[in-house]
């Protein structure tokens, strides 16, 4: 990893070079720092154009740090939200979950397991009443374990447009799961 100062800060950056390329390009995003640049170019070049460029990457180092916090900001919200909404409508349904776990799954958006429920992490950027689509989905797996017909009118029960957020996932669930 090679090293720029810039005022207190030190800008760490990767040098890649290619053959192929006739100039040299610095890009700034959510992993750090990369300067691709031609294979004839020297090192000190390379290091002299990230001193130059140094305020620019630092603006942007900057920018990427806030958009990740101002992330997490929100996850934590929404997961606020997504917990809130489940002691909501279990109260509705007349179950209790045991426990609520919100992590990133590989193939569904959620699933109910010894009193246990467990969304998907990616759920939380989909709209609010597919949302609750899922949860109450999950609740209902708490009181009928299958996806029989009386599982389907209980479901219809606490939601009764239910096929409108059904069909949102398949539409566009493939593009956040």
């Amino acid at each position: 990893m090679n090293k720029v100062r810039f005022g207190n800060s030190l800008i760490e950056y990767s040098v890649v070079k290619s053959k192929r390329r006739k100039t040299s390009e610095i890009i700034v995003d959510k992993n750090g720092v990369m300067v691709r640049a031609p294979s004839s170019k020297p090192n000190s070049e390379i290091k002299k154009i990230v001193k130059e460029k140094s305020r620019w990457i630092y603006k942007k180092q900057l920018q990427f740090n806030a958009i990740s916090q101002q992330k997490l900001s929100n996850k934590k919200y929404s997961e606020q939200y997504l917990k809130r909404r489940v002691r909501f409508y279990a109260k509705k349904i007349g179950v209790q979950p045991k426990k609520i776990v919100i992590k990133k799954l590989k193939s569904r958006w959620g699933s109910a397991k010894d009193n246990t429920i467990h969304f998907n992490s990616n759920l939380l950027s989909s709209p609010k009443d597919v949302i609750d689509y899922v949860i109450v989905h999950e609740l209902c797996h708490l009181r009928i374990r299958n996806h029989s017909f009386r599982f389907w009118n209980l479901l219809g029960r606490f939601m009764p447009l239910y096929r409108n957020q059904k069909l949102w996932l398949e539409m566009h669930g493939s593009k956040i799961l």
